[in-house]
């Protein structure tokens, strides 16, 4: 089985609409060939919040559960050391 960081997510170019299957790398955003604008991914990936597992998403596709459990609700994985923190008022 491949790691996340060899992974071929689906991109789309900003300005001419191009898809294209680029590796996944999370701090930079690849180019296009054609117009050399920024790409976006496609594919999102989530984090199961019972087992922990990740799963990769279409952009906008909804009911998906997780392969592992079975579990149907799922968050986008946070950097690591990273938490959010909420004033009490």
């Amino acid at each position: 089985m491949s790691t996340e960081a060899e992974r071929l997510v689906l991109h789309k170019c900003r300005n001419c609409n191009r898809t294209d299957r680029r590796g996944w790398n999370p701090s930079e955003l690849p180019k296009c060939t054609h117009c050399e604008s920024t790409m976006d991914p496609l594919e999102i990936r989530y984090k199961c919040l019972r087992c922990g597992a990740l799963t990769w998403n279409e952009a906008g596709s909804a009911g998906h559960s997780c392969r592992k459990c079975g579990y149907r609700i799922f968050v986008k994985p946070r950097k690591e050391g990273r938490h959010k923190t909420l004033k009490a008022e």
